[in-house]
């Protein structure tokens, strides 16, 4: 099995947190401050062993991440497959999925990861190939939420679609070409929202499978949002339309 790194202090509360099997810790020389005595603690009650690096060690095992004076190693997180994603969702009423098709960023996928956790979406849904998964940079741009949110990595992102269909699932995808905004769709039933990639958007055969198109409005003079900020957005206006009625 592949091993994790997770890099800065955040992170790594977050994994002991999250009861995950954390098995050695690395410190930089001389690092100090509440969040360290707390994940020191962690360490010593999980009996983890800790190591005492260089900065500049440190610095090449984080590679371009910012270690914040620490890094933890795990073994890689286990991702769900679509049936599990599906089964756990189930005691949800309308549970809600957000599909990744190719982003390549690790930040974006992080925080999307974050919406995802901050607004209570059910799982992500990541394909295995031509997209970037639970890497460390999109642990670290997650803030512990990679930890939280139920991931399922799938082959084919259009057979994963066929199969929520047939779960009843509703499928909307995000295009700037689209005629309708999200506020305009019902979006309290069973949803998956497809998140295109950061230059080309959604591939056709996915785009062609999505039950409706939805764009965000641009007022200004930018084309578009960034992924992760329009997936955020996107998120909050399920949590709005569920909310009303109950508030």
């Amino acid at each position: 099995m592949n091993e994790l790194k997770i890099i800065g202090r955040k992170p790594v509360i977050e994994a002991f947190e999250a009861g995950l099997p954390i098995k050695k810790i690395y410190l930089a020389a001389g690092v100090s401050g509440g969040v360290i005595q707390k994940i020191l603690a962690c360490a010593e009650r999980k009996k983890v062993r800790c190591t005492t690096l260089n900065r500049n060690a440190l610095q090449r095992m984080a590679g371009p991440e910012n270690h914040q004076g620490i890094i933890a190693t795990m073994d890689a997180l286990p991702a769900l497959t679509l049936d599990e994603l599906i089964a756990k969702a189930s005691q949800r009423t309308n549970p809600a999925f957000a599909l990744l098709d190719g982003i390549e960023d690790p930040r974006n996928v992080g925080a999307i990861l974050r919406a995802a956790d901050g607004s209570g979406i059910d799982g992500v849904i990541i394909p295995e190939r031509r997209s970037a998964g639970l890497t460390p940079g999109a642990i670290k741009s997650s803030a512990g939420a990679a930890f939280h949110v139920p991931v399922a990595e799938v082959t084919n992102l259009a057979r994963a679609i066929d199969a929520l269909k047939a779960h009843n699932f509703w499928i909307v995808g995000t295009d700037m070409a689209a005629e309708h905004t999200p506020w305009q769709l019902d979006l309290k039933m069973p949803l998956a929202i497809v998140l295109g990639s950061e230059g080309k958007g959604m591939r056709r055969l996915v785009r062609e499978k999505c039950d409706f198109l939805v764009k965000l409005p641009m007022l200004g003079k930018v084309e578009s949002l960034n992924v992760a900020a329009t997936a955020a957005v996107l998120f909050y206006e399920i949590v709005r339309q569920r909310s009303k009625g109950t508030e």
